[in-house]
């Protein structure tokens, strides 16, 4: 069955994070359809943005999630120490295209798994004497402040507190 929203709802969207859904409307479209029925977006950290998401659009549609309950996050950090881990992508390229797919669908628990991935590396460079490369610290930071923003927002806390809450719970520094 196909999820419904409704104007006023926060859902999470992709890579774009939290978004209200400020109204559902008819709007032109380019094509064979001059009209389509569309969810209206605004993102939260980005409120001057807005995204339309075509309601007959599935693949855009399967992109809008529910937020998750404070028991389903708890439920997901539990389970991430536990998790099956990423493995480390020795090729640059490679490993730089994995980490925009895994950034553009913003699935949480593929985001822990990349953020443990990275500091996995980092320590392991660390007792090298060596440093991560900036595309994967920046990548760790982008992953972070994505589950900061969704878990601060569902449970309540500001995206700092977020951040201090998964470490705790996760184990990390």
């Amino acid at each position: 069955m196909k999820q419904t929203y409704e104007a006023g709802m926060h859902i999470r969207y992709g890579g774009n994070g939290i978004c209200l859904i400020e109204r559902v409307e008819e709007i032109a479209y380019p094509g064979a359809q001059p009209f389509r029925m569309c969810y209206i977006l605004r993102p939260i950290r980005s409120s001057g943005m807005e995204i339309s998401v075509p309601l007959d659009n599935e693949t855009l549609c399967a992109k809008m999630q529910p937020l998750r309950t404070p028991e389903e996050i708890d439920n997901m950090l539990n389970e991430a120490a536990h998790d099956e881990e990423m493995a480390w992508i020795e090729d640059r390229k490679q490993r730089g295209a994995e980490y925009r797919k895994i950034l553009a669908a913003g699935d949480a628990q593929a985001l822990l798994r990349l953020i443990h991935c990275i500091l996995r590396q980092q320590n392991k460079l660390k007792a090298m004497g060596k440093r991560l490369s900036a595309m994967d610290d920046n990548t760790r930071k982008d992953a972070a402040r994505m589950l900061d923003e969704e878990f601060g927002f569902s449970l309540g806390m500001t995206p700092e507190q977020a951040s201090a809450y998964i470490c705790e719970k996760l184990n990390i520094g």
